[in-house]
């Protein structure tokens, strides 16, 4: 893709191009809400001038704290045509989290649906309740000029208990978007769902990938999202034919769609994200839902911009018999813009056979973390290439192994990260927020394999006092995002320990 040239809107063009043509098509609804292309158009234009008025130079931080509804996309839309950066401030996460949040990322400005939390969130905002919608005026020029400014500030997990905003460059949103539409056909009939909160870099495929291609998006609600049975029951009633899903969410949303009496059987594609994919739920969905859809995984890494290659497991994965092998685990062919090296620990490449940590380039590498230079300079680096060019790569701390057939497949962490329902989450910052409870003496957070296949973090503990299990896991979820909070507690005398002093996690999550 040709980076934008200076004066035009690198990622707002993506939205408006559609416009004109398509004023009259569905754009994005929820349960309450249902705006043409252009009805949200005129939406975003009110909006935006609202921003430039508090926030007139470009490039300012603005929270967007919002429910799960249409507003989501309305802001995030806003917010690029203003020539500014949006900052997810999910309401379903705690105080502390927010107040950390808010104030790494230097906000200039809170866009809200309601009230946030003063402990939370301080400082200026912008309530939509309060805006005057029928303004009149000529349409707003997208000021989102400057390839290198930053769309957003996604914050993931961090080892030391404190959480990293990633800062995404708009010329990486708009080349992954153009590459992803390129080696997939979207339409404007196609419906696509936004099934992930938006401080999960998944959802910004999910919003632009559909308005970008002039098809409909419709928000999910967030209890919606949390039951597979509704799940499955609005895929079928809003006609859905595009989901993006983490494959532990589509373990259970194929159960509920396979029993479900009107199947979502209008779904044409899925694409997974965030976690290995399971070939049997794709088999599963072959047998009780449709034996058409068609299937593509992708590997990908927030400070990378969502994705960095793609698999096609429609032909990988029979709908019967062996799966081919570990396809499902396979990296795949990176998109166009993007490489992929894979280095053992002297910075080679690994042979067959080899296992390597992944090295990613290309348009969707990020800036780097948001006042952090000393992390920026440990995890984003400069390799000379093959042909003596300087390349700015990412270390992700994923290994792959290069297998004889010089393809390369996923073979997990370098470090204790996990990712569960496609969020990363990095164990040592659940341990550092509970470690604080006053009865606990010590606890380690342990990665375990359910008896269903799953992944559920459960933190083992050594108390002094005698605090129920129940009790500690509702603390935990005033301190910690949902998806961050254990799933199990149990209690021990002690923790075990190898003969180096370190706590035994293989013990732990043996005698789970």
């Amino acid at each position: 893709m040709s980076t934008p040239s200076s004066g035009g809107s690198v990622m707002y063009r993506l939205f408006s191009r559609h416009v004109a043509a398509n004023a009259d098509r569905p754009a994005v609804r929820d349960d309450r809400t249902d705006l043409t292309y252009g009805e949200l158009s005129r939406r975003v234009d009110v909006l935006a001038a609202a921003l430039r008025e508090r926030c007139p130079e470009p490039g300012a931080r603005v929270g967007l704290y919002l429910d799960r509804t249409a507003d989501v996309v309305l802001a995030v839309l806003a917010v690029c045509a203003a020539g500014h950066t949006y900052v997810p401030l999910d309401p379903a996460y705690p105080d502390e989290r927010l107040r950390f949040m808010a104030a790494d990322s230097r906000l200039s400005l809170v866009v809200c649906d309601k009230e946030p939390p003063a402990a939370a969130v301080a400082g200026e905002l912008l309530r939509l309740d309060a805006v005057d919608w029928s303004r009149g005026g000529p349409p707003v020029e997208a000021a989102d000029t400057d390839p290198d400014g930053v769309a957003y500030v996604i914050y993931t997990s961090g080892s030391t208990g404190r959480p990293k905003g990633v800062e995404i460059r708009r010329s990486g949103v708009a080349a992954m978007v153009d590459a992803m539409s390129r080696r997939f056909e979207f339409t404007g009939e196609d419906v696509w769902t936004l099934f992930h909160s938006y401080s999960f870099d998944f959802s910004v495929w999910e919003m632009w990938g559909a308005l970008a291609t002039g098809g409909t998006l419709v928000v999910v609600p967030a209890e919606t999202m949390l039951s597979p049975r509704d799940s499955a029951e609005l895929l079928a009633r809003e006609r859905v034919t595009v989901l993006n899903v983490v494959p532990s969410v589509f373990r259970y949303l194929t159960a509920a769609a396979g029993r479900s009496p009107r199947p979502p059987t209008t779904v044409r594609r899925i694409i997974f994200g965030g976690e290995a994919v399971d070939v049997e739920d794709i088999r599963a969905w072959r047998r009780t839902v449709s034996a058409t859809c068609e299937f593509i995984n992708t590997y990908g890494i927030t400070e990378t911009t969502v994705f960095v290659s793609t698999k096609d497991l429609t032909r990988e994965v029979p709908p019967t018999g062996p799966d081919g092998g570990d396809s499902a685990a396979e990296l795949g062919t990176p998109l166009s813009g993007w490489r992929i090296q894979v280095l053992d620990e002297e910075g080679r490449p690994v042979g067959p056979g080899g296992t390597g940590e992944i090295w990613v380039a290309g348009d969707g590498v990020a800036l780097g973390y948001t006042g952090r230079p000393d992390l920026t300079a440990e995890r984003f680096r400069t390799r000379e290439n093959e042909d003596g060019v300087e390349t700015r790569w990412y270390r992700s701390g994923d290994l792959a192994r290069r297998t004889g057939d010089h393809t390369f497949r996923y073979a997990g962490r370098a470090d204790s990260q996990v990712k569960i329902n496609g969020f990363r989450i990095e164990p040592g910052e659940i341990e550092s927020v509970l470690r604080r409870l006053p009865a606990v003496d010590d606890l380690a957070v342990v990665p375990v394999r359910s008896r269903i296949g799953g992944i559920v973090l459960t933190a083992f503990y050594v108390a002094h006092a005698d605090p129920p299990a129940d009790e500690l896991a509702s603390r935990a979820a005033e301190l910690l995002p949902r998806h961050m909070v254990p799933g199990r507690f149990v209690r021990l005398d002690a923790l075990p320990h190898t003969p180096s002093g370190k706590t035994d996690r293989r013990v732990l999550a043996e005698r789970s």
